[in-house]
C-alpha cells in the first residue's frame, strides 16, 4: 500500500512538471511573437520617421512636431521593447509580461491614435490629398494617396502597437475557454477597420459633402451607409473582443456576429468603392472598408467552422486539453 502511494506521488509530480514545462513553453511562444512584433513596431517608426521628416509637405511646425515626436516615441519606447525581450536579462524579468509592458503597448496605441489623424487628413496633404475626380457640375472630391511611404509605415506603426496590446491583454486576462479566443486579434483589426470606416465616413460629409458641388447625392448617401456599418461594426467588434479575451464568449453569438459583419461589409465595400462611392481612389476609406470585407469574413469562417464542429482550432484544442485533463482526474481517482 505505501508503495502504490509512493507511486502514485511521484506519477503527479512528474505530470506537474510536465504541464509546468508545456506552461513555459506556450509562454515563451507567445513572447517570441510578442518580440516579432515589436521588432517590427520599431522597424515601422524609424521609416516612418525618415518619411515624414523628407517630405517636403510637413510645412506646419505644429504638426510636423507633434508627428516626429510620436514617431520618435514609438521608435524608441519598441527599440527598448524589443531589447528587453531579447535573452534573460534584468531588463527582461522587469519588462516581459508585466504591466510595464502592457502600459508601455496602450501608450504607443494612444500615440499612433492622436498621430495617424494627422498624417491621414487629406487637408494636410501629408499622406493623403484630395484631387477632383470629374470635370461635371460637382468636382467630386476624394482622398488618395500622396505619400506611400508615410502612408504605410504609419499605419504599420498603429496597426503593430495593436497586436501587441491585444497579444498581452489575452495573456494576463488568461481567458482560454471562449470560443473566440484564438480570433481575438482578428476582432481588434475589425475593430480598427470599422474605426477608419467611421473617422474617413464623418470627414468626406464635413469635408465634401458639406460643400456645394463637392460631391454627387447618391455619393453622400453611400457615405452615410459606410458610417453606420463603421459603427455597428465598431460596437460588434468591440464587444465580441472584449468577452473573447476573458474567455466568457457566447460560440453562437459569435458566429452571428461574424455573419452580421461580414454581410454589412460585403454591402459596405460594394457601395462604398464602385460606380459612385465615396472612395473609389485608393486611400484610406477604400483600404478599410475592404479589410472590413476580408477580416469579417474570415473571422466568420473561421468561428463557424468551430461551431459545427469541423477543424481543429482554438475549441477544439480547448476541449482536448480538457478531456486529458478529466482522463488524468479519473486515473488519479482509481489509485
Amino acid at each position: 500500500m505505501p508503495s502504490a502511494t509512493a507511486t502514485a506521488n511521484e506519477n503527479f509530480t512528474m505530470e506537474d512538471n510536465a504541464g509546468n514545462s508545456a506552461l513555459e513553453g506556450a509562454t515563451n511562444t507567445v513572447d517570441k511573437r510578442r518580440f516579432n512584433i515589436w521588432a517590427f513596431l520599431c522597424l515601422f517608426s524609424t521609416l516612418s520617421l525618415i518619411a515624414h521628416e523628407t517630405d517636403d509637405q510637413n510645412m506646419r511646425r505644429s504638426e510636423n512636431i507633434w508627428i516626429t515626436t510620436c514617431a520618435a516615441l514609438s521608435l524608441s519606447f519598441s527599440f527598448l521593447s524589443s531589447l528587453a525581450h531579447i535573452g534573460n536579462s534584468v531588463l527582461s524579468s522587469l519588462f516581459v509580461g508585466t504591466i510595464l509592458e502592457g502600459l508601455l503597448a496602450l501608450i504607443l496605441v494612444g500615440l499612433w491614435a492622436g498621430a495617424l489623424p494627422v498624417i491621414m487628413d487629406p487637408s494636410n496633404g501629408l499622406a493623403q490629398m484630395y484631387v477632383g475626380k470629374s470635370e461635371g457640375e460637382s468636382a467630386d472630391y476624394q482622398a488618395t494617396v500622396s505619400n506611400a511611404n508615410l502612408y504605410f509605415t504609419s499605419w504599420g506603426s498603429g496597426v503593430c502597437a495593436l497586436i501587441v496590446l491585444s497579444m498581452y491583454i489575452k495573456e494576463r486576462l488568461g481567458g482560454g475557454g471562449g470560443m473566440g479566443m484564438g480570433y481575438t486579434s482578428k476582432w481588434y483589426l475589425l475593430m480598427l477597420a470599422s474605426v477608419i470606416v467611421v473617422i474617413e465616413s464623418m470627414r468626406f460629409k464635413n469635408q465634401v459633402c458639406s460643400i456645394e458641388g463637392g460631391t454627387e447625392e447618391v455619393t453622400c448617401g453611400r457615405n452615410t451607409y459606410g458610417l453606420a456599418t463603421g459603427i455597428v461594426g465598431l460596437v460588434v467588434s468591440f464587444l465580441i473582443s472584449l468577452f473573447s479575451s476573458l474567455g466568457r464568449d457566447s460560440a453562437l453569438i459569435t458566429t452571428v456576429a461574424g455573419f452580421v459583419m461580414a454581410m454589412l461589409y460585403t454591402l459596405c465595400a460594394g457601395l462604398l468603392t464602385f460606380d459612385n462611392g465615396p472612395a473609389t481612389y485608393v486611400g484610406n476609406h477604400y483600404f478599410s472598408a475592404w479589410a472590413g470585407f476580408f477580416i469579417s469574413f474570415a473571422v466568420f469562417g473561421s468561428v463557424l467552422k468551430e461551431f459545427l464542429g469541423v477543424g481543429g482550432g482554438a475549441a477544439a484544442t480547448s476541449a482536448a486539453a480538457a478531456a486529458e485533463a478529466g482522463g488524468d482526474d479519473v486515473e488519479m481517482d482509481r489509485i
